[in-house]
């Protein structure tokens, strides 16, 4: 199940209940980035090294670098005083005891970047007590964006953040690596095989994209990628009624939210890109807004007195 059937399921779902019985006849797997499922797959307490295999391939740890366990931890941080809580996806540590904090984005967000860093500040003010020193531990953020969060760059889907200082590395112990999922499959979709990236990140990927779109699988890829059981918990079978539901009431919060949000976003990215000169049918492309609602906007902007 694709992102796209997945999200016309939760809408359809959300008003009839009684269809679910159609779609898993329809369908063999469960959407896997979907956040309770994904939990459920990646936070695994009796397959661990399900974890720490996925996380070295996405950081692209390897070598005395890379993770060979992975705790987990409490994913809540509650609020002190007038602090908001923090609820991570998935958070635990390795075996040097550095954080890992995993964030499934499901939609594009202005304010995306703020409420990552916040998350992450939280992570580090949690690491140190008192009577201890400020000696931090290093911290890694994976955060898999399940829609496009930089449309202006359609060819570059990894995007690698660290603390520079005059364009060097400044404090070389945070990590943050943003995955564009679905630019991703774009990206190799039109990358002729022989130029394909040929990373564990990029094969890792590969993997989740025969799992959307229900590809057979050979056992030795999931032994070596993830696990032999991995397709066996990605099935539609093995998921009750209630946990299907749950997610379709999840997902039916985040899909209102983005109604209201992501078109605003769409128009930021437009006149952005106005005001750098790109041409309208570039704009188009990028963000998908119909052709004359970028002419408005192009209109608009050009009667607004420029700002100082």
């Amino acid at each position: 199940m694709t992102r796209e059937e997945f999200l016309a399921m939760v809408k359809d779902v959300h008003e009839h209940p009684e269809h679910l019985a159609k779609y898993r006849k329809k369908y063999k797997n469960v959407y896997p980035f979907s956040d309770g499922i994904f939990k459920m797959l990646m936070a695994n307490e009796a397959k661990p090294q399900r974890t720490v295999k996925f996380l070295n391939a996405m950081l692209g740890l390897i070598g005395h670098k890379a993770i060979k366990t992975y705790t987990l931890g409490v994913p809540e941080n509650p609020g002190v005083l007038n602090d908001k809580t923090a609820i991570f996806d998935i958070y635990g540590t390795t075996q040097s005891g550095e954080p890992v904090l995993i964030e499934v984005q499901q939609t594009f967000n202005k304010l995306f970047v703020d409420r990552l860093i916040y998350y992450t500040g939280r992570v580090v003010s949690r690491t140190v007590k008192k009577s201890q020193d400020y000696k931090l531990p290093h911290i890694y953020v994976l955060s898999l964006l399940t829609e496009n969060q930089f449309p202006k760059e359609p060819g570059t889907y990894l995007h690698h953040a660290q603390i520079v200082r005059n364009r060097r590395i400044f404090y070389n112990k945070l990590d943050i690596y943003l995955v564009e999922i679905e630019k991703f499959f774009a990206i190799d979709k039109r990358t002729p095989p022989s130029k394909r990236e040929t990373t564990d990140r990029a094969e890792m990927l590969r993997l989740f994209r025969d799992v959307l779109e229900e590809n057979e699988i050979p056992e030795e890829k999931l032994k070596k990628l993830l696990d032999k059981d991995f397709m066996k918990d990605v099935s539609l079978v093995g998921y009750t009624d209630e946990t299907l539901l749950n997610e379709v009431d999840g997902m039916t919060n985040i899909i209102y939210e983005k109604q209201g949000s992501y078109l605003q976003a769409k128009e930021d990215v437009a006149l952005a890109m106005l005001a750098e000169g790109d041409s309208v049918d570039k704009i188009v492309r990028v963000t998908k807004l119909p052709k004359q609602e970028v002419i408005n906007l192009k209109r608009q902007a050009a009667k607004e007195p420029a700002t100082a």
